[in-house]
């Protein structure tokens, strides 16, 4: 067995490697069979296993935001940015997402996410405790829409497009003297892409926050 050099970076890439592939039951000891370590090695970087989870939950939120708009750039675009990336990443590591959704991760990356939205929302004219409410719409907006569509995304396109009309037809065959708007809409429910509605749901999300702080103003 390998003895590995440990480090926080070490043992997280470790944990995100493991995870992805056995899913998110991962015990230490698991994990320093892995790294060639005995477990308690661990306790070296992490306090315990809970603050090793929160910063696995914490790791795939590095790159969302990197290379945002820069200063002086429209608030609106800042905001979409990182709620299309917050949601790219849960979509694309949906088992080391779920330890995130049990309660913020309280580290680095997740502090500057939640600096960058506040900020952007200040930028629209917010005060303190309409930005504070704004900015749990969108992150339960984003974390929320990845969730359902985990499952579905995980599949092929083509796959996805046959699951989505199997939904339709399901609806269309109800009796209509019971569900008649269900049946008259059938056509237009699940239609675009899981991306195209979420961007919908946010763009609406943003113009009611909008239209609720010029009420206010």
């Amino acid at each position: 067995m390998t003895r590995t050099r440990l480090s926080p970076e070490v043992v997280l890439d470790a944990c995100v490697e493991l995870i992805g592939r056995e899913g998110e039951h991962l015990t230490l000891g698991r994990l320093g069979e892995h790294l060639g370590v005995d477990p308690t090695a661990v306790y070296r970087h992490f306090r315990d296993k809970d603050e090793l989870m929160r910063a696995v939950g914490d790791r795939i939120l590095s790159a969302v935001t990197v290379e945002l708009p820069g200063q002086g750039s429209d608030w609106r675009a800042v905001v979409v940015e990182i709620c299309v990336r917050l949601r790219a990443v849960h979509l694309e590591h949906p088992t080391i997402a779920a330890l995130a959704r049990r309660g913020p991760p309280l580290n680095r990356n997740e502090f500057d996410l939640t600096e960058q939205v506040l900020t952007a929302l200040a930028g629209a004219g917010l005060a303190p405790s309409e930005a504070a409410l704004a900015y749990h719409a969108l992150i339960e907006l984003t974390v929320g829409s990845a969730a359902l569509d985990a499952a579905v995304s995980a599949v092929e396109q083509n796959q996805r497009a046959r699951e989505y009309r199997r939904w339709q037809d399901t609806y269309r065959a109800l009796d209509p003297a019971e569900h008649p708007r269900a049946v008259a809409h059938a056509d237009h429910l699940y239609s675009g892409t899981a991306d195209e509605r979420f961007r919908y749901a946010l763009d609406r999300l943003l113009d009611g926050i909008v239209a609720g702080s010029a009420q206010r103003e």
